[in-house]
């Protein structure tokens, strides 16, 4: 048994608790919630360090962070409205503008006869997915195409987003990751095995803290707010280890996978936190 450490940041201690750590549960679901009396979006101490990343990612890799559209100007400029956005320099597209201004980043969908597409976005934090790959894209296959998936997911979007007004929903994704940086669009041929002695230490939780809301007529804005910490400054409760353990030992290859949970880096943490 690993002694529990000393509690991490506020944020850590709210968020683990939202993640869905039910084993059998598929890790693509929707799972949205009512926002009830949380915040649309978050700042945190790390504001002012990921504005900054933000800013230079949209100086040094534009074209990899970045995407618009002339026909989303319209729903982009209540974007910026709704984030209280401060004024830019001319010319600059209001997705931009918005974006710089939180430290969530923002995927403009669009409705189009066969569903809700990827419109214009400024994506800075990825998790192991190519922006320019998906614009254009339907929703439901930005993170796709994915073993198990169903077709019948994408109806099912597209009922949820028919559905959804000014009225922010959530709902939380989760992986594991030992790499903290925020710009990950590439995966790595292989996962990264750490030792049982390091885990506690060297992996970490990625949680990507996920709201939909209606912006405009035929248009939502997909919100997506990266937050991470060490799995010791996560687990510091007896309950939380429980949860936690019974998801890793539990969980069946192909979910946990998805997680980016192998075999062999299953068995390490069980060694710990068994």
């Amino acid at each position: 048994m690993y002694e529990i450490g000393t509690p991490g940041s506020l944020e850590a201690s709210d968020w683990f608790d939202e993640l869905a750590l039910d084993p059998e549960a598929h890790p693509v679901a929707m799972g949205t919630r009512a926002l009830g009396d949380r915040p649309w979006l978050v700042a945190d101490r790390h504001r002012d360090h990921e504005l900054a990343i933000k800013n230079e990612l949209l100086s040094q890799r534009r074209d990899q962070v970045l995407y618009t559209t002339e026909h989303s100007v319209e729903a982009a400029t209540k974007l910026a409205r709704l984030v209280d956005a401060p004024a830019a320099p001319a010319g600059m597209h209001p997705i931009e503008r918005a974006a710089r201004s939180v430290q969530e980043d923002l995927c403009l969908l669009r409705r189009l006869p066969t569903g809700w597409h990827l419109d214009a976005s400024c994506l800075c934090a990825p998790t192991r997915w190519h922006l320019q790959e998906k614009v254009g894209q339907h929703i439901a296959m930005v993170h796709g195409p994915v073993h198990g998936y169903d077709k019948r997911i994408t109806t099912k979007v597209d009922q949820l987003f028919n559905r959804l007004t000014d009225r922010p929903v959530w709902r939380r994704n989760w992986f594991l990751m030992t790499d903290t940086a925020l710009f990950q669009p590439d995966r790595p041929e292989h996962e990264t095995l750490i030792p049982a002695g390091q885990v506690l230490d060297d992996i970490y939780i990625r949680s990507e803290r996920q709201t939909l809301r209606r912006v405009v007529d035929d248009w939502i804005v997909f919100t997506i707010r990266v937050q991470q910490e060490p799995l010791r400054q996560l687990l510091t409760t007896e309950a939380r280890r429980l949860r936690f353990v019974e998801w890793v030992a539990n969980v069946s290859p192909n979910f946990g996978a998805r997680r980016h949970l192998t075999d062999p880096q299953r068995a390490e943490l069980l060694a710990v936190l068994h």
